[in-house]
């Protein structure tokens, strides 16, 4: 093949230029070991490159093969379109950018016929396709938010073994506290949890449960009391202010805490004390009324037992002439209170109320009503026990109901609205701890 005197400039034939073939040559070839074969193999590589450009560049152009064949042979050489989109006849074919894009193997013993060598060598051509289509780069937001993440990480972990060292401190100094408090906790759920199912259970209920749990209350009481004997904690439970100096804001809601627990407890007492009446006292059906009246009066009287400790704190904080912020501090805390109070108030209302009046749930059905609906009680599944017809024309025995509708407002079967809210008519108490 003869070289082209000018390196740049492509012949009128379509001619390879002798600067890409040389290059070609230096980057497959070994200087070294230079041979027919492996100069065949880097023609039958490059042709195959450029009728591959060409045949790209006919399809994307809508060219036909038979006119491009019968043109004239002085035709001038093809130059490069400025404007892509503007219909030509010219096809540029880029050399060079085959040349430098395609990959280099390496191995001076190939295969003894052109054929399998070039076949060998141009199987990884199409991964220059992969590595075009791969995806875009990620945005700048999204680096962006890798990094305040990273920063995020740097700086807890600068101060995760500070707060670390600041909590075990707080535990060690307040252990004692901490303790009597998850004691109190666990004693009231287990309470609650006891009293709320053996409500239910009405005549099924269980006498030896509710003793074990009055037993665990009285046990965890006396355990307090011996703790705390020098604080004096019962007397907060009268409105009786037992300090002696400033308090800090941290022994205030321990305080208030403290008292809640002990206060929620005696509840449960209260309806531990009611689950366990004879139905002549307290007949089933009017039981939840009565949960729901000494819920009411808990609330009410937990409300008003941290006014008395938040207005020590927020008066004494302060003297002198700087006892005039304590005033306005106190002003702004009673009308915040007032709010929670008006709250427990209606809630009392509604509740004694509730307990005065005898309100039935429906009428009584006759016989034949009776019989129509089976004989048999759609909760309990026994006979009728003072059965009673709802508005939604369904039977069921008053006492079953009544303890049905002490937990729903909806009737049984058809899921109609009878009753209003049967809030703490099941004899559950609020977990809702009263801290200011």
């Amino acid at each position: 093949m003869e070289q082209n005197p000018h390196p740049h400039q492509s012949s009128s034939s379509g001619s390879v230029p002798s600067s890409l073939y040389t290059s070609l040559v230096h980057t497959t070839e070994n200087p070294l070991n230079v041979n027919m074969p492996r100069r065949a193999v880097d023609g039958t590589i490059l042709l195959n490159d450029v009728i591959r450009e060409f045949q790209h560049h006919v399809e994307n152009r809508g060219i036909l093969l038979s006119n491009i064949l019968n043109r004239p042979t002085n035709a001038e050489p093809a130059s490069v379109n400025s404007n892509p989109s503007q219909p030509g006849d010219s096809v540029v074919i880029n050399l060079e950018n085959l040349v430098a894009n395609r990959p280099i193997v390496s191995n001076p013993d190939i295969g003894h016929s052109n054929y399998q060598a070039a076949a060998l060598l141009n199987a990884a051509l199409p991964n220059n396709n992969v590595e075009n289509n791969a995806g875009d780069p990620p945005s700048n937001d999204a680096i962006h938010n890798v990094r305040e993440i990273q920063q995020s990480l740097e700086l807890l972990q600068k101060y995760l073994p500070f707060l670390l060292i600041l909590l075990a401190k707080g535990l060690y100094d307040h252990c004692e506290g901490i303790f009597d408090l998850a004691i109190l906790f666990a004693t009231f759920v287990h309470s609650n949890s006891v009293v709320k199912r053996e409500a239910t259970a009405q005549a099924r209920r269980s006498f030896t449960k509710l003793f074990v749990a009055l037993f665990y209350i009285v046990v965890c009481f006396s355990f307090i009391a011996y703790v705390f004997e020098d604080e004096k904690l019962y007397l907060n439970l009268i409105f009786i202010p037992q300090y002696k100096q400033a308090t800090t804001v941290w022994a205030l809601l321990w305080t208030a805490g403290i008292t809640d627990f002990i206060l929620k407890l005696i509840t449960i007492i209260f309806k531990i004390c009611v689950t366990m009446l004879p139905v002549w006292v307290v007949p089933f059906q009017r039981r939840g009324k009565v949960y729901l009246l000494i819920e009411a009066v808990s609330q009410l009287y937990r409300s008003l037992a941290t006014i008395q400790p938040w207005l020590y704190y927020l008066l004494e904080s302060y003297q002198g002439a700087e006892k005039i912020v304590g005033v306005f501090l106190s002003a702004a805390y009673m009308v915040s209170k007032g709010t929670d109070l008006m709250s427990r108030l209606r809630l009392f209302k509604t509740a004694v109320l509730k307990v005065l009046q005898n309100v039935t749930l429906g009428s009584f059905p006759s016989k034949d009503q009776i019989q129509t609906a089976g004989n048999h009680c759609p909760i309990c599944h026994d006979e009728y026990n003072t059965p009673i017809l709802l508005q939604c024309r369904h039977i069921f025995c008053e006492s079953c109901v009544s303890t049905w509708f002490d937990r729903e407002q909806t009737c049984p079967l058809c899921r109609a609205k009878i009753v209003d809210d049967p809030s703490w008519r099941d004899g559950s108490t609020t977990f809702f701890i009263q801290l200011f």
